[in-house]
């Protein structure tokens, strides 16, 4: 029986990739690292077949004692701060999340002398703004324009030093912009769908508080997110160990606001706020994720309006 631990399982990508691998992979012993063990509502549904550890990973000794404890034989690591602007609000605190926890990962590891498969995720912000074509791929040379891709950036490269000149078994994915059920509001179409949810509970007026509509982005189902990060912890070439995992779907934040429009048959008036509108805000962001299509024959497979109907259904069964 494999043994699979992933950091972060409480929160968004994390919770439901321990719902896939819970459906999807009974046969697997499933542990969770969480930075607060009371907090697991992302994974209530399930928390019966994960069993979890208390952790803060940036703390090594806290790493190490959970890793000499589960020797996973698979790590997925997608702990971290995710949110840009707290990435200029809190810099060296989200560079000690994403930079430095991964790192204790690796040196965990090291020190219980074990060899799992690894799995990193930084992110497709790294590349910055997408200048027409071709997309991204994985050989486009970062030019990180914000802290958070600064952070995911260092730890794309440290992590290869550590696979290169440690000979851990590292894999890379480079998600785009992911969507679904259980996002924090913070982030935009979880912010629309928690807005509309609002409104139509409360009867107020149909109006929505948003920031730059026209900027653009490929975004991607968490659900099928996920399946892209198993199906990569899967592959075993070692010439090809990073990844992109992106649909190829380019929505502006204005087109996702009509599909919410038809999926609630409301019409909504917008509010454009100062404090939404971001001066460092790329403008287009999109990727191609052939590489793991080729390699694992991972496809997209819900489609976008699916995915929102599905957010704004979960806000709008929270009580609030």
């Amino acid at each position: 029986m494999k043994t699979i631990l992933i950091t972060g399982v409480g929160g968004f990508a994390g919770s439901h990739l321990a719902g896939f691998l819970v459906q999807q992979h009974p046969e697997l012993s499933l542990h969770g690292i969480v930075r607060d063990a009371e907090k697991i509502e992302n994974i209530r549904p399930f928390v019966d077949h994960i069993q979890l550890h208390p952790c803060d990973i940036v703390d090594f000794q806290s790493v190490f004692r959970v890793m000499k404890e589960v020797k996973p034989d698979i790590i997925f690591h997608l702990a971290g701060q995710a949110f840009v602007p707290s990435s200029f609000e809190r810099t060296a605190e989200t560079f000690s999340i994403n930079v430095i926890g991964a790192i204790n990962i690796f040196e965990a590891v090291k020190a219980c002398d074990i060899a799992p498969r690894i799995l990193i995720t930084t992110s497709g912000e790294i590349y910055g703004e997408t200048e027409g074509l071709p997309l991204h791929t994985e050989t486009t040379v970062p030019r990180p324009v914000n802290p958070y891709a600064a952070s995911k950036t260092s730890i794309d490269y440290i992590a290869q030093t550590y696979r290169s000149y440690d000979g851990l078994d590292i894999v890379i994915v480079r998600p785009f912009n992911h969507t679904g059920p259980r996002q924090k509001p913070s982030f935009v179409c979880s912010s629309l769908a928690h807005q509309i949810a609002a409104i139509t509970r409360q009867k107020r007026e149909p109006v929505l508080h948003v920031g730059n509509i026209k900027a653009r982005r490929d975004f991607t189902d968490v659900r099928d997110v996920v399946r892209g990060y198993w199906m990569a912890s899967q592959t075993h070439d070692k010439d090809y160990f990073v990844f992109n995992i992106c649909s190829g779907n380019v929505f502006s934040i204005e087109e996702i606001i009509h599909l919410f429009e038809e999926i609630s048959g409301t019409k909504f008036s917008l509010d454009v706020e100062k404090k939404r509108l971001r001066g460092y805000d790329i403008q287009l962001l999109a990727g191609e994720a052939a590489l793991l299509r080729k390699k694992t024959g991972w496809q997209p497979a819900i489609p976008f309006r699916q995915t929102l109907t599905d957010l704004l259904a979960y806000w709008m069964g929270k009580e609030e």
